[in-house]
Parts: C-alpha cells; sequence; structure tokens
C-alpha cells in the first residue's frame, strides 16, 4: 500500500491547497494521504486563523485521510527545523512517498542544489559566518555564500520560500535513506498564485492574501479562493487583528516586568536583542510598528514574530527537545484503519496519541516536548478570547469523521 505524506499549515486551506493534494495523489499514485499540519501557531510565529482542530478537519473533509499535528517546538521554528520534524513524523507514520509544494516542481533540479550544497558546505558555512559577522540574518547571509560558491543562477532557486522548504524536505529524506528507510520524493509545481498572491481567473489566492481578505472584512471575497465547506468556518473565524492587538498587550507587560538578564534567558534571544525590545516596546502603538523597530538584516519578521511567541510562552530553554510522535487532529474511515494497520504491521516507529487523558503510558516518553504543545494551544485560547477550560487541550479532541 503507497501511503503520501505532506506537511502543511492549512492557514487556512484553501483551492491552491485542494489542487496539491489532489496533484500530489495522482502523481504518486497514493493509496492513503497523512497530513502533518501546524498547530495553532505557524512557521512566521502567528496564530493561525482557525484553531488546529478546526483546520485539521477541513483538511479531512477535502481529502486527507489522517491528519498529525507538528509540535509546536518544530512548526515554530526556522525552515531546517521545521522540516526535519515534518520528515521524522511522517517517516514515523510509515509513509512511503512525500510529496511537497515548490515554485520549479523539478525535482532533478531541486536534488542537484542539495548536492551542490551539501559537497561544498564547508565553503559556504565559512562565507556564511563571514557575512553574519556583517550584521546579514542566517538567511540572508546563507544565499549569499552560495551564490558566491554556486552561482547566481543556482542561488536564485533560493529566493521562492516553498523551494527552500523543498530543499529541507529532501535532506532530512536522505538522511532516512541512509539509515535504511526508503522514502521516494516528488516535488509538485505551484499553481495559480504564490504565497501573498491572488489569480482571480484561475480562483487561486495564497494564504497571506486571504488574511489580509480577512482583515479588510472582505470575506466574500475570500470565499471564491476556497472550498465550499470550507466557508462557514472562513466566515466564522475571527479578524486575526483581534488576536495580534491582545498579542501586543501581553508582550507588553511581559517586556515591562522582566529585566534585560531574565528576557535574555528567552530562547532564540542574543546579542542584547533584550535590550532593544525593552527600549521600543515603550514607543510602538501595535504589533506591527514593534515588529518593524526590531526587524533588521539580521533579523528578519518571522525571525522577531517567533521570538514573539517564545515570550509569551516563557521559553527559558537553551534548546527545546524535540521529540517525535503522532498526536492525531483528524481522522476519516481510512484514516483511521491506515492507523490500525500501521500498527498491525509494526510501520509505526513513534507513540501515536488520541486521548491524551487516556493514554499517559503513551505520551509520558515524550512528555517534554508535548508540553509545549499543551501551552501554546492554552496561549492561543488566550489570544483568541476563547474559554480556556472549553477549549483546553485535555478537553478538545480529533475529528473522527
Amino acid at each position: 500500500m503507497k501511503v503520501l505524506g505532506i506537511t502543511a499549515e492549512y492557514n487556512p486551506f484553501h483551492n491552491g491547497h485542494g489542487y496539491h493534494l489532489r496533484r500530489s495523489v495522482e502523481q504518486t499514485g497514493a493509496d492513503r494521504v497523512v497530513v502533518v499540519m501546524s498547530g495553532d501557531f505557524t512557521q512566521r510565529g502567528e496564530a493561525a486563523v482557525m484553531d488546529k482542530w478546526t483546520r485539521s478537519r477541513l483538511a479531512v473533509e477535502n481529502g486527507a485521510d489522517l491528519v498529525l499535528e507538528l509540535p509546536f517546538v518544530f512548526a515554530c521554528s526556522r525552515g531546517s527545523i521545521f522540516a526535519s520534524g515534518a520528515v521524522d513524523i511522517l517517516k514515523g507514520a510509515g509513509v512511503t512517498d512525500i510529496a511537497f509544494g515548490s515554485e520549479t516542481g523539478q525535482l532533478e533540479q531541486l536534488e542537484e542544489l542539495v548536492t551542490a550544497l551539501d559537497q561544498r558546505s564547508r565553503e559556504i558555512d565559512e562565507l556564511r559566518a563571514l557575512e553574519m559577522k556583517r550584521g546579514d540574518s542566517f538567511v540572508r547571509a546563507y544565499r549569499q555564500a552560495v551564490a558566491r560558491v554556486i552561482g547566481e543562477k543556482t542561488a536564485a532557486l533560493m529566493d521562492k520560500p516553498n523551494n527552500i522548504l523543498a530543499m529541507e524536505y529532501l535532506r532530512r529524506i536522505r538522511y532516512w535513506r541512509g539509515q535504511g528507510t526508503t522514502i521516494q520524493a516528488h516535488a509538485v509545481r505551484r499553481f495559480g498564485s504564490g504565497y501573498g498572491d491572488v489569480n482571480r481567473k484561475e480562483g487561486f489566492a495564497g494564504a497571506s492574501a486571504l488574511r489580509k481578505m480577512m482583515m479588510a472584512s472582505d470575506r466574500e471575497l475570500a470565499a471564491d479562493y476556497v472550498p465550499d465547506n470550507v466557508v462557514s468556518d472562513l466566515w466564522a473565524a475571527e479578524d486575526p487583528r483581534r488576536a495580534e492587538e491582545r498579542a501586543f498587550l501581553l508582550l507588553q507587560s511581559e517586556l515591562m516586568r522582566n529585566s534585560a538578564g531574565q528576557l535574555a534567558e528567552i530562547y532564540c534571544m542574543g546579542e542584547g536583542l533584550e535590550n532593544k525590545m525593552k527600549k521600543e516596546i515603550v514607543r510602538a502603538g501595535s504589533m506591527e510598528e514593534f515588529v518593524s523597530s526590531i526587524v533588521s538584516r539580521r533579523y528578519t519578521e518571522a525571525t522577531v514574530r517567533r521570538l514573539v511567541i517564545y515570550i509569551l510562552m516563557g521559553m527559558k530553554v537553551y534548546e527545546p527537545p524535540r521529540q517525535i510522535y503522532g498526536r492525531v487532529l483528524a481522522a476519516g474511515e481510512k484514516g483511521r484503519a491506515l492507523l490500525s494497520q500501521l500498527k498491525k504491521d509494526g510501520a509505526v516507529s513513534m507513540p501515536v496519541i488520541t486521548n491524551i487523558n487516556k493514554e499517559r503510558e503513551l505520551w509520558s516518553p515524550v512528555a517534554d516536548t508535548l508540553k509545549y504543545d499543551l501551552l501554546a494551544a492554552d496561549m492561543y485560547n488566550v489570544l483568541k478570547g476563547r474559554d480556556l477550560y472549553q477549549f483546553s487541550d485535555r478537553v478538545m479532541g480529533p475529528a473522527m469523521l
């Protein structure tokens, strides 16, 4: 049986996601589809427009068989960590194939790039380090180093966000191949529009563009770019700006009441950034103004927004534990049967959790990572103004369709 693995955020699920899912199944001939999906916070450090339970249910309603959560410590991190966690969970779920979107859609081209990067990694890393000393962020410094070592034409592939993630997926898939686990990779070319673009003719809009429509009260327009069964949930979702306004108030409190020394202990805080944050928080009138004041050649917007979430969650660790497990968010009939079959065949090489209250023996070994998922869900409910008990991760459960 061919089991296809897909990594997604579905923030929100739109026609482009539906296209990617269908095309991936066609390209791979898969019998089942397992999706690893970010929880309540995204890779860019933003609260998702809908909670993970709603987004996972919509994914199953639109073609996925099983949706597992990508733990917070992977989901709200830089691309390499995001991708490695996703691939590891899909491997743990016994997938045979992994499909990912990319702007090029040319798997051979992407694999050649990854090979070149790995073969000349020492030269690239040395140049990257020099660029970072001059004040560039890791991403910009790495891009410049690649251009100098391999060439601008090749480096240009890295200017597209999905190509970058595709490269990280391929790296991790290669790692597992080296460990004796064969997973077939598939690149599906993005069709219709980019992350922040709109293609009205084809009926596609990127996730960022849809969120902007929601903030501009253009939900009727946004409905043109999502499947029919997503529309009601899209209209019911709160304006994303409300969560950001609440986050800003909490951030003001955290930055005022904590000393610079205490803030310096936050995960990914460094180079005196805590001092700049304390300085800028009293000047900024909104989260957008605050983030803009911190963004620099060194720190991208996504980096700053992730750091804000770490502050709100009080993540005072040098490096958070990154344990692998499959927490079920939603499953269809085929997905439930797939889980049973995989467990029976011994193909699942990680704990699979469906009920956090009744399966303590399963999640105890991964509790150090799981606790951040629970905390992230609580923080999400605070930012969304939702009842902390009713929507708690200890009360909510998978959608079994």
